[in-house]
């Protein structure tokens, strides 16, 4: 399909503008929108094809507006966000919502079109980080010929400092651009948020590990006295996962229980073919006979005898059954003809009888078929050391 099919569709433009009023602080701009009557119209004359959200700085509540939303549910979200001295919203959110939203009418058919030509169009972003500094190359796709370039209205660097950029204020955004900038703190995330008369675009850049999370590489399993619910608190393992819940994509960890994990998180990346973390529940852990496959050319000696797994070779994350050494056993007292004694073995017995009674070498003649030796049972369902309940957790990110 040739282009200027494509850009048929968009004759008198494919943007339908929100009535937000502008001030240059967009999360302002935002609340002030959600309270107005405004806000209602567009969404009962269905400009809007998605669902809204606010977020509580304090309690990090968030506050949802589904696409379809009844008058009530409006009024009760309105009245949510009025009662919020200020609001926040998810990097989720940041990547789906325009100030100026295309127009449902011919939207379809314009997508369709781009997917046959595969060539995305409007703002885009690639982010590169070295050692001086952060730089994100900003990139605007004309959707037609006589699309004119995004007028930047506003920027914001959350925990940066800017050190150059190639665009201003009220200036018109190139086809490439960029703009440079360090951590203030390099353990914190930095947010760059640029909006612009065609909508906003932002990235969000995780924070260096520190502290806990800083020397723990993917693969890493710890044994914590933690539930999953306060581990995750402590070590922010939801952090730059945009609802804030468990993904593997973004999660730092993830619990031993065997689930399933992205095929794009550092885990999955670090080996080969693996689509699961290992199921640790129940179970102790036992260090593999090598370790390093060339521990011999590295002058390392083999595993003792006294503590190699007999079971050599294993392969990680194989499960070992319960067993228990070959030993002997005491044979029990018994009665014979009244008498409690321990019966013993006689060598070279040839009577058919097999009791030695007192030890005296002569045999009683009690029948082994009718009197079976016993060997005395004890334990439980299994064979196991003293233990204490632990959960198991493993570095996914």
């Amino acid at each position: 399909m040739e282009p200027n099919q494509c850009t048929k569709l968009l004759e008198g433009g494919i943007y339908t503008t929100l009535n937000i009023v502008k001030t240059g602080n967009f999360l302002y701009d935002l609340k002030k929108y959600y309270e107005s009557e405004k806000f209602k119209e567009d969404l009962k004359v269905k400009k809007i094809s998605f669902g809204f959200e606010a977020i509580d700085p304090t309690s990090m509540v968030k506050n949802v507006l589904n696409f379809g939303a009844s008058d009530d549910e409006i009024n009760n979200f309105q009245e949510k966000i009025k009662s919020l001295e200020t609001i926040m919203v998810s990097q989720s959110f940041f990547d789906s919502f325009s100030l100026h939203m295309p127009n449902k009418d011919i939207i379809e058919g314009y997508v369709k079109c781009l997917e046959v030509q595969n060539n995305k169009k409007g703002l885009s972003t690639v982010i590169q980080e070295g050692d001086e500094g952060i730089t994100i190359y900003i990139f605007y796709n004309k959707i037609s010929s006589t699309d004119p370039s995004p007028i930047v209205e506003d920027y914001i660097i959350t925990n940066g400092t800017e050190i150059s950029k190639s665009f201003n204020k009220g200036g018109i955004l190139d086809d490439d651009n960029s703009i440079t900038f360090k951590r203030n703190d390099p353990s914190k995330d930095i947010f760059f948020f640029l909006d612009t008369d065609k909508g906003p675009v932002n990235c969000l850049l995780n924070g260096l590990p520190s502290g806990f999370n800083k020397d723990f590489p993917v693969g890493t399993v710890l044994c914590s006295y933690l539930s999953w619910e306060e581990f995750q608190e402590v070590t922010k393992n939801n952090l730059t996962n945009p609802d804030k819940n468990w993904n593997s994509k973004y999660s730092k960890w993830a619990p031993c229980d065997g689930r399933k994990v992205d095929t794009t998180c550092g885990l999955a990346r670090a080996t080969q073919n693996l689509t699961n973390v290992p199921d640790l529940r129940g179970v102790f852990l036992r260090g593999n006979n090598i370790f390093d496959l060339n521990e011999a050319g590295n002058g390392i000696p083999g595993v003792s005898p006294s503590q190699k797994d007999p079971s050599d070779n294993r392969l990680r994350g194989s499960i070992q059954q319960d067993d228990f050494k070959e030993h002997n056993h005491q044979i029990v007292k018994q009665t014979f003809g009244g008498i409690l004694m321990t019966p013993l073995a006689v060598s070279g017995n040839t009577s058919g009888a097999d009791g030695d009674l007192d030890g005296s070498q002569i045999v009683s003649g009690y029948d082994k078929a009718a009197v079976p030796l016993i060997i005395a049972s004890t334990g439980g369902t299994e064979t196991r050391p003293k233990n204490m309940a632990i959960n198991y957790y493993i570095r996914i990110n």
